[in-house]
């Protein structure tokens, strides 16, 4: 088992939210990758091993935030949720591992590759693809431009200087000079695909927020955060990641009942359907459905409407009074 030093240091909490960024450089997220190889090879590995490979335990700040650094480089592949989840090292980072041929100049285009998924430092290189500009004018660029706190902006410029170096991101033979390759490399830098319902984690400077993931609600009207049922307050859509996706297709904004049947008199369903009635203060609420409902259909419907009340809970708390 290896044990870094900064395994045993404690991880002081920064004030604000800002995006997420990788918590090591390239160089040391290679090394890790290595013991993980190293010790179960391609298998996949219980969370608590992986993150022994790297000398830390289960219950570490610095251990989840390897973790996530690990996912941004697409290095590692983790499947499940919690402490129960699996790590396994990726195709891609097998292949850099196992590629000991002297020519190294397709090992070293995959160390690129890898280096620039991460979003953040596809948005650093885009914006300074033929050289860094001064410290300052960086941090201001991530604080002012992309949200980031100033202990999480001059972390990730002493981050990104050092993979950069490493992979000698600025050399003229080096340099990417069509940045439309940096489009085409993962899907990390596109919103993920999540939708209401959908079971996802929360992950904030590399820590995940909720322990066992939360249930998406709904979506801010631009689309750029994200509801849950865990939490009274919105999460940035790029800070989530989906854990399981809800097997009933989501609730469409509409109705409950279409507008030809509310057209109908009283108490008149379509054949075939029944019409339930619930008398509420503001109004009665009428729901039309299918006669004859399996155990199944039931099921269903009762995600259905669970799902709907918990986002129109959430709407009508956020109205004020």
């Amino acid at each position: 088992m290896t044990t870094d030093t900064d395994a045993s240091k404690p991880l002081k909490r920064r004030d604000g939210r800002s995006p997420a960024y990788p918590f090591i450089p390239i160089q040391k997220a290679l090394e890790k990758i290595a013991a993980l190889y190293g010790q179960e090879k391609a298998h996949a590995a219980p969370l608590a091993s992986a993150l022994s490979a790297w000398g830390y335990s289960v219950k570490s700040s610095g251990g989840r935030q390897t973790l996530a650094t690990m996912k941004y480089y697409g290095l590692v592949e983790i499947t499940g949720e919690g402490d129960a989840r699996m790590v396994k090292v990726s195709e891609m980072a097998r292949r850099i591992l196992l590629d000991t041929r002297e020519d190294d100049t397709e090992k070293r285009a995959l160390i690129r590759e890898v280096a620039l998924m991460p979003v953040a430092h596809k948005t650093l290189y885009q914006k300074y693809n033929t050289g860094l500009a001064s410290d300052g004018t960086v941090r201001h660029f991530l604080t002012v431009e992309k949200g980031f706190n100033e202990d999480a902006a001059k972390e990730l410029l002493a981050e990104f200087k050092q993979t950069a170096s490493f992979i000698g991101l600025y050399q003229p033979d080096n340099r990417v000079d069509k940045l439309d390759e940096l489009d085409d490399d993962g899907d990390d830098e596109k919103p993920p695909s999540v939708k209401v319902g959908d079971k996802v984690q929360v992950t904030v400077a590399g820590v995940d927020t909720f322990p066992d993931g939360a249930t998406v609600l709904g979506f801010s009207d631009d689309g750029a955060w994200v509801y849950t049922d865990q939490s009274s307050s919105a999460a940035k859509l790029e800070e989530v990641t989906l854990i399981e996706a809800v097997v009933a297709p989501p609730i469409v904004e509409r109705p409950l009942v279409p507008d030809h049947l509310l057209k109908r008199k009283d108490d008149e369903a379509p054949k075939g359907s029944r019409r339930a009635v619930f008398p509420l203060d503001e109004g009665d609420v009428a729901l039309v459905f299918p006669e004859g409902l399996s155990s199944e259909g039931l099921k269903e419907l009762g995600q259905y409407l669970d799902i709907f009340l918990k986002k129109e809970v959430k709407k009508a708390g956020s109205k004020p009074n």
